[in-house]
């Protein structure tokens, strides 16, 4: 697929363009230089001009992709964001011309309000059976004193034609169409969830779905399962929610170089949401890198709850049986424990629960297992060793128990820029 950066957001702006890179706008984050105010609710709100799939895998998008706050949004108002590409191309299945999308939360007379815009201009899907000259969805949902509303006004599809016929207006929600041969196409696809404590409406302008096997286009084929969306905008309202949550923890990773030699071991992940108080939990029984490091038993978990009064998570990572580089560093267990919190503005962070077992650095006699957090090491001939490294920014907390990062020329064969990890664990709480 190829996209073209529109001119707003365009390296080339500022000299920066190399030709024959494919490019891809960047989102913008943008906020209100408004302080923001927490709400209590949980607000999301994001679009994107395109997106093909085939199943569950996405083969290309989303593009021009905006959006408030993290994966599942904010608690705080206000915020914007906003996106646009010059055009996309990926023949058959689909061609645009200017795409452009705006994400924002904000509360307006004492309502709270998300909303989302997504618009694309000159649309050709599947060689020209699909054509439209302007498609746009839009999706606001709000809260006030009478409870949740969702809305798709503004959504709109100007000069369609599906199949050689001609769509004169924006046509009802959900109003479905044979494609012969191929599948359907859905035109202004609405689909709406509303709880006692939420609500939310996500607007797909046109959703192509391929159900015929063996579909040939210009002599390409199209796999059975292809799902294509133009114009994607979803907004949603959650009450009762102080704060989102986000992190991971992971036993051993090794980079040598530039290259991926181990990769994070018993990886997992807090979603933003927590996991409702459950405890979840990774395992692998060992893990070896020639030369490097060998390892026993490693568990990482994660846990974390929200409520209207807090959020808070919790990862951790343990790792047993520790030797790195033939006796550099060992111990019996290393353990990584990051927690962090958010209690109405307030918010905390934590490696209570972070400790080693019979640490031992070769050369460092006076190295044992009450070993301050920050500790860095000099190791002759090789880099730096780190200890106990916690690593503070607005949001979030990282540690990483046992960090060697190679900055010289060494008889060991590393090269420099090789990165060593053992029980690390980050916690992050917006």
């Amino acid at each position: 697929m190829k996209y073209t950066v529109h001119p707003k957001y365009s390296p080339a702006s500022k000299g920066g363009f190399i030709a024959g890179l494919v490019t891809l706008a960047v989102m913008a984050g943008l906020t209100s230089a408004t302080q923001a105010a927490e709400t209590g609710f949980l607000l999301s709100a994001n679009a994107y001009g395109t997106q093909v799939k085939v199943g569950n895998v996405v083969k290309s998008g989303p593009t021009a992709k905006s959006g408030c706050g993290n994966a599942c949004g904010t608690t705080q108002v206000p915020a914007h964001g906003e996106n646009s590409v010059l055009m996309v191309t990926d023949a058959p299945l689909l061609s645009t011309g200017v795409i452009s999308t705006s994400s924002d939360v904000q509360e307006l007379n004492g309502s709270l309000q998300a909303s989302s815009i997504a618009e694309a201009h000159d649309i050709n899907l599947l060689g020209g059976l699909v054509l439209a000259d302007e498609v746009t969805a839009e999706s606001t949902t709000t809260h006030d004193t009478l409870g949740f509303h969702s809305s798709a006004n503004g959504s709109s599809l100007i000069g369609a034609i599906v199949a050689g016929n001609i769509i004169a207006v924006t046509p009802a929600p959900n109003t479905r169409i044979n494609l012969a041969g191929i599948g359907y196409v859905v035109l202004n696809e609405q689909i709406a969830k509303h709880t006692a404590t939420s609500s939310s409406l996500t607007v797909n302008q046109i959703h192509v779905v391929v159900t015929a096997a063996n579909v040939v286009i210009n002599n390409i084929k199209i796999a059975l399962g292809t799902n294509i969306i133009v114009s994607h905008a979803v907004s949603g309202l959650t009450s009762g929610v102080q704060g989102t949550l986000d992190g991971s923890a992971y036993g051993t990773r090794a980079r040598i170089g530039n290259l991926l030699a181990s990769g994070p071991s018993a990886q997992i992940s807090l979603g933003c949401l927590g996991t409702k108080g459950v405890l979840k939990q990774n395992e692998i029984l060992q893990v070896q890198v020639p030369n490097v490091f060998v390892v026993g038993d490693v568990v990482d978990t994660a846990q974390g709850s929200i409520s209207a009064s807090v959020a808070m998570g919790e990862t951790t990572s343990t790792v047993q049986a520790v030797d790195v580089l033939a006796g550099l560093v060992t111990a019996d267990l290393v353990k990584a424990d990051a927690h962090s919190m958010k209690n109405g503005g307030a918010y905390s962070f934590s490696d209570s629960g972070s400790k080693f077992v019979n640490l031992a650095v070769k050369g460092f006699a006076n190295i044992d297992a009450n070993v301050a957090p920050n500790t860095k090491l000099t190791i002759a001939g090789l880099g730096t060793l780190w200890l106990h490294r916690v690593i503070h920014s607005q949001n979030k907390i990282e540690v990483r128990m046992i960090e060697l990062i190679v900055t010289q020329n060494n008889n060991l064969g590393l090269a420099i820029g090789t990165d060593i990890q053992v029980a690390r664990a980050e916690a992050s709480a917006h």
